[in-house]
């Protein structure tokens, strides 16, 4: 089952080098899953419990995790480009 790894939080600006920089908190969802079992895990705490686990034969390369980012809303982009 995936889950929330990092809610997303609202566009920010930063000031870097004298320049306000726009910054983004994507809200990240992940999926881990085991390869030949379809098991899904709940947390990255539960994946290793198995791989630990004397009573299975799960090892790391059995874990594969899908992440899905998104970005609720980008702020506008201004300037311009020279060439």
């Amino acid at each position: 089952m995936p889950f929330v790894k990092q809610k997303s939080e609202k566009i920010y600006e930063k000031q870097i080098d004298g320049k306000t920089i726009p910054v983004i908190t994507p809200e990240v969802i992940m999926t881990i899953t085991h390869k030949e079992t379809g098991r899904e895990y709940l947390s990255e705490k539960e994946a290793e419990d198995d791989i630990n686990s004397p009573h299975t034969s799960t090892t790391k390369d059995h874990i594969k995790r899908d992440v899905e980012i998104k970005i609720a809303e980008m702020p506008p982009l201004g300037g311009s480009s020279e060439m």
